[in-house]
């Protein structure tokens, strides 16, 4: 089952709230146009048209999630067209018509000027965005912050300031600051993923690829914290010193790399293997009683004995088998694990040695050595 990425489900659902909340404006926009007592041909028309679209793409987004950033493009492309078109055409019409002014008739949407800018920087990227902002700045505000500085009255009043400060210092502040912003995402997420990395080379042993013995003790504790039925098994190469003194330690290491994925390719999604230093790996089984416990060592016992790795050819290793009893912790598990397999290798090793269950004698029956 393919998994989705959180940071495209937190994207369709930024931009499905933004074309919500857009088609909402739009709807409530064109209720107070027709009810006001003057009415402009273009504030009938846009908002309108402005609300069908957004209501449009929210149902193309729902159908289509991989469109995601299409969608956007278009609300962004209506969006500019929707607010260059009446800072133009009002700019125009208050120049030339006498006892006009820009601030009683351009419609209040300095703030979405504001707004666009900051989705032109996160939806479009790199240079791009610098770009489209400044063409955008060039066609949206530019028409309004000439005329005011034209008609200096109308500059001085409450609503003449108003867009002097969003068309011009907080419009450059916007474009600049999102960038940083952008930029300290950016190196937060490299630091995330760098702290992953370093997590994940604290967990995994570099040569084999299965866990550490940091994860491995911090797996097996929290089986012994939660109390769940399971058991752990020990194993150890047999005569490893000798493959090391006659064939060198790369192969030595080669030998390693492949009982440690031997091993893990037996195991369910639920069974781990660690390497616990040197020859030595343990293996933790939960939800198993003693006899599946002795039967998961005695496939990994096959499966070791049949690697071919040459040059040293058969590798075999021994194996100490226990069941968690209650009242065990850390130390006690691995004790008796130990002892188990110290009692394999006495035995001449390739064999697995059960610790005995509380009130047997002796240890369980052993796996003798295959020829």
């Amino acid at each position: 089952m393919q998994v989705q990425d959180p940071d495209d489900r937190y994207v369709r659902t930024a931009v499905f709230v933004m074309l919500s909340l857009a088609a909402v404006a739009g709807g409530c926009a064109s209720a107070i146009h027709w009810l006001a007592p003057v009415h402009r041909t273009m504030d009938l028309v846009i908002p309108p048209i402005g609300t069908v679209l957004f209501v449009g793409l929210i149902v193309a987004l729902v159908r289509r999630p991989g469109w995601v950033l299409g969608i956007m493009r278009i609300a962004l492309v209506f969006g500019g067209i929707a607010l260059a078109a009446p800072s133009w055409l009002y700019s125009l019409e208050a120049s030339l018509t006498p006892g006009v002014q820009l601030i009683d008739i351009l419609p209040p949407v300095s703030s979405l000027f504001v707004v666009y800018l900051a989705l032109l920087m996160i939806f479009i990227p790199g240079r791009r965005a610098f770009l489209l902002s400044a063409v955008a700045w060039g066609l949206i505000a530019v028409p309004v912050l000439a005329y005011l500085l034209d008609h200096r009255v109308e500059l001085w009043t409450a609503r003449g300031r108003d867009l002097l400060m969003a068309y011009g210092p907080v419009s450059v502040l916007i474009v600049v600051l999102l960038p940083v912003q952008r930029g300290l995402t950016g190196t937060i997420r490299r630091l995330a993923l760098e702290r992953n990395r370093m997590e994940a080379m604290l967990h995994r042993d570099p040569l084999t690829g299965v866990q550490s013995r940091l994860l491995g003790e911090r797996m097996l504790r929290e089986v012994l914290r939660t109390g769940t039925p399971a058991g752990v098994i020990m194993l150890d190469l047999d005569r490893f010193k000798a493959i090391n003194d006659t064939h060198g330690h790369p192969v030595g290491d080669r030998v390693l790399q492949a009982v440690a994925s031997g091993c893990k390719g037996l195991l369910r999604e639920d069974e781990c293997i660690s390497r616990w230093g040197g020859e030595e790996f343990l293996v933790i089984v939960p939800h198993v009683d003693a006899a599946g416990l002795h039967r998961v060592a005695e496939r990994l016992q096959s499966a070791v004995a049949g690697l071919p790795v040459p040059p040293v050819g058969r590798v075999t290793a021994s194996f100490g088998a226990t069941m968690i009893r209650p009242g065990d912790t850390l130390d006690t598990v691995l004790q008796r694990a130990d002892m188990a397999l110290y009692r394999a290798k006495q035995l001449g090793g390739n064999r697995v040695v059960s610790s005995p269950m509380p009130g047997a004698a002796g240890v369980e029956p052993t796996v003798p050595a295959a020829d």
